[in-house]
């Protein structure tokens, strides 16, 4: 497994993290108020974009990079991530 930067991820790893990862509280996550509508503790971080969301973190992946790693389900703080 490889941990990638989100900033360093193409357009089909973003996807990939967008379609998995829909509990992210961002501005941009029309899934937001949905998901967390039943949740009656919400987060209580400041949402951003997605983009920041991306540069702020990093990303499990099997070494191919082809998809994301099935027995890692959380994301990790960017600086975890090798340059």
């Amino acid at each position: 497994m490889k941990l990638i930067k989100g900033e360093d991820l193409n357009q089909q790893q973003t996807r990939q993290v967008l379609n998995v990862f829909i509990y992210r509280w961002t501005t941009d996550n029309a899934e937001r108020e949905r998901v967390w509508a039943n949740i009656k503790r919400q987060p209580t971080i400041p949402l951003v974009s997605d983009n920041q969301w991306f540069r702020d973190h990093a990303f499990w992946f099997v070494n191919s990079g082809m998809r994301l790693a099935a027995n890692r389900k959380h994301v990790e703080p960017v600086y975890m991530a090798n340059d």
